[in-house]
């Protein structure tokens, strides 16, 4: 805050009125509520409510659910429905009242959604929102844990400003702060933040690649079925033809009757096979117990369309989706072709028609996905479903409808229109077969969130343990803290003389011993006082010099390979480049990448993959030691090398010898390989004022490592770079 400029005339206004107060907080939560983060379908992280939180800490409860109510406005608009105002206007309002209280932000907050908040969030989705029902819980865990974020960032808002918020003149009372209370709060507030945060990122990436192996399955599960239900139609559709085939070069009625039972035998997916004549008459039928029930002659199929068209056409037939209506109700397609006697000169002598047996459709029960995750329909070119896994309970030949849920990320989700599957929602996926038919693959929606909503538990939970955690370390270190300031004081409250004080008989903080030492010696001498402040200025100076340079160490260091990082690099290219430049000497720029090195990770582990990047690591320092070599990693399995080079030829031999020390060298670690491996390096060599740029070089350097990869791996490339020209020779 110190770098921005507020008048004192417009900070003073901004700081007196509190109406401007809470437009101001509200406008700003508002804007940034214009952007939540997407996690599940309706279900968003929302950061903008920590104005409000801000704003219960110095403004009155009517005022602060004023300033709620503003920024939950967009809030509205991206979840299609009021209840936020209620909920969070609610929170603010309750917030508020507590803080006038002299409670912290936080720990009101804590209670609202365990009191308030966790129970009228679950009674407004189950009550109002049907389709949310089947992830109520995971809905009220994620409020719970996303108000704990915001809150905590409220909090860690107020301590990082504390000095410019306090010159806003405030509703509230003064918070009165014994140390335990604020260590407490102090805790608290940072791990929440952290904990939530880090969780957060986690179950995300989690979600996602739940996500896509959900979408994997259900597009191989809608490959297979469309895979067999092909083959099934095809199958038929050839049968049908091979017996009308038959059929017509046999006349005796005997052996028709045989052909026509044994054909039916090899193919049991047709619920009847028959026979009729060119006037519609059924001649023969199997199985042979159909025409125990008929008089042959006087059960007619002339008004059937696979009669119809099989006689006009005199072709292959395939019916729509129909009940049975002779031989039994189940849903059937009719597979119809022409019969022939003779020449065939006068047309067909009639048709042989096989009825398949979709209740019955035997890839289906095969795959058996009933008693796992997805569930399958199958509908015909109409929309009628044909079949259907049990478990949906919906009617054969009845309309398939649904209501698209899809949602920001979450695109392909579907709620069934039907009263027995009323409120569940299901990820969904298509697929058409080649006679138009389509395979829905579907996946409850809940068992998606299942996980998650299990990740989230443990997440509140690690909150609930956190809490308890930083209650109990607060008071430790409250103690530790007190108990020695105590002890000083009342040792100088004696008022001693003789400089006879006691050592403090507890562990101590530093910081604790310098004030008693100094307040000791000042009882004695200025002298000693000021030589004993000396020593400990310089040890502490010290101290914290050493933690620098550790600090320094390792923000410019690679942690897994000890080499330095790409931002040291990229920050010290410029200096050495300079270096070279003013020497006149030539710079080389050296990209090194391991080669396959995804499939060393793929085979033996990211374990055994990081082995070899540090075993390689330790033989780029050994083979470029010399303290102008700048040697870092790069990224992934990429090394960057800058260094001075004097002759061309000379890198070539001894880049040459390194690729041979590392495709010799036998990669070993913890029972895994011997393997061997090799790299591809990519060079630029030039004038050092050739370009300041690291990313001039980098980028002929990187067109070299290209082509070494391209030209079969395991080799250096090496452009000279003509300065003059500008372009690599």
């Amino acid at each position: 805050m110190a770098n921005i400029y507020i008048s004192p005339k417009a900070s003073s206004f901004l700081h007196s009125n509190q109406y401007l107060l809470a437009l101001f907080f509200g406008v700003i939560g508002a804007i940034v509520n214009l952007y939540p983060i997407e996690l599940a379908f309706s279900i968003a992280l929302v950061v903008g409510n920590t104005a409000y939180i801000v704003a219960a800490s110095f403004l009155r409860p009517g005022l602060t659910l004023l300033c709620a109510l503003i920024s939950v406005i967009p809030l509205y608009f991206y979840w299609g429905h009021p209840f936020g105002f209620l909920t969070f206007g609610l929170e603010a309002w309750f917030i508020s009242m507590l803080r006038a209280r002299g409670w912290y932000v936080l720990t009101a907050d804590l209670l609202y959604w365990l009191v308030i908040g966790m129970p009228l969030t679950a009674l407004l989705i189950w009550s109002n929102m049907e389709f949310a029902q089947s992830f109520v819980f995971f809905s009220v865990l994620k409020q719970a844990i996303n108000a704990m974020l915001y809150t905590s960032l409220a909090c860690i808002l107020l301590f990082t400003f504390n000095d410019y918020f306090q010159s806003i003149k405030s509703s509230q009372p003064p918070l009165v702060k014994s140390l335990p209370k604020w260590l407490l709060y102090s805790f608290w507030s940072i791990s929440a933040f952290f904990v939530i945060c880090v969780s957060l990122v986690l179950s995300t990436n989690f979600s996602e690649f739940q996500k896509a192996q959900l979408e994997k399955e259900l597009e191989i599960n809608n490959n297979y079925i469309t895979h067999i239900g092909n083959s099934y139609l095809n199958e038929h559709q050839q049968a049908i033809e091979n017996i009308a085939y038959q059929l017509s070069y046999i006349t005796d009625p005997a052996e028709r009757k045989r052909a026509l039972s044994k054909f039916h035998h090899l193919y049991p997916g047709f619920l009847t096979m028959l026979t009729a004549s060119k006037q519609g008459k059924i001649e023969l039928a199997s199985p042979s117990s159909i025409m125990e029930k008929l008089v042959i002659g006087q059960f007619s199929v002339v008004d059937r369309p696979y009669f119809i068209h099989a006689m006009e056409e005199q072709k292959l037939f395939v019916s729509d989706v129909f009940l049975g209506r002779a031989f039994g109700n189940d849903p059937i397609i009719a597979i119809s072709a022409p019969l022939y006697q003779g020449d065939g000169v006068n047309g067909p002598s009639g048709i042989v028609e096989g009825s398949l047996n979709l209740g019955k459709f035997g890839l289906y029960d095969k795959i058996g996905h009933d008693e796992k995750l997805i569930k399958t329909i199958v509908t015909d070119q109409n929309d009628r479903i044909i079949y259907s896994s049990d478990s949906l309970q919906l009617e054969t030949l009845s309309e398939f409808s649904y209501e698209d849920r899809a949602y920001k990320n979450s695109l392909n989700l579907i709620s069934l229109k039907s009263e027995k599957n009323e409120g569940e929602m299901f990820i969904h996926k298509q697929t058409q077969l080649m006679n138009d038919w389509k395979i829905h693959s579907l996946i409850e929606h809940k068992f998606s969130l299942k996980n998650i909503e299990d990740l989230y538990l443990v997440m509140f939970l690690t909150l609930f343990v956190t809490l308890l955690a930083a209650s109990f370390f607060a008071k430790r270190f409250a103690i530790h803290l007190s108990r020695p300031l105590r002890f000083v004081m009342d040792e100088l409250s004696k008022g001693k003389k003789t400089g006879d004080f006691r050592d403090v008989p507890y562990e101590t903080p530093t910081e604790i011993q310098k004030l008693y030492q100094e307040l000791r010696v000042n009882r004695l001498a200025l002298l000693d006082n000021q030589e004993e402040l000396q020593k400990q200025v310089f040890k502490r100076t010290e101290e914290l010099n050493q933690a620098n340079r550790k600090l320094t160490e390792q923000a410019n260091t690679d942690t897994l390979t000890g080499l330095y990082n790409r931002r040291y690099f990229e920050k010290n290219f410029k200096m050495m480049q300079s270096i070279f430049s003013r020497n006149n000497s030539n710079l080389m720029y050296a990209i090194i990448d391991l080669d396959f090195f995804k499939n060393i990770n793929d085979t033996h582990g990211h374990l055994f993959g990081d082995y070899c990047l540090v075993t390689v690591a330790n033989m780029l320092k050994k083979f470029f030691n010399r303290d102008s070599d700048l040697v870092a990693r790069f990224g992934g399995e990429e090394f960057v090398v800058v260094s001075q080079c004097d002759d061309v030829e000379i890198l070539r031999s001894r880049m040459d010898e390194f690729l041979q020390q590392i495709a010799a060298y036998a990669f070993k670690d913890d029972g895994k390989g011997p393997i061997t491996l090799t790299i591809s390096v990519g060079i630029a060599v030039g004038q050092a004022k050739y370009s300041n740029l690291g990313e001039d070089w980098f980028a002929v350097a990187d067109e070299c490592l290209y082509e070494a990869k391209d030209n079969g791996r395991n080799q250096t490339k090496i452009t000279v770079i003509d300065i003059s020209a500008k372009v690599n020779v």
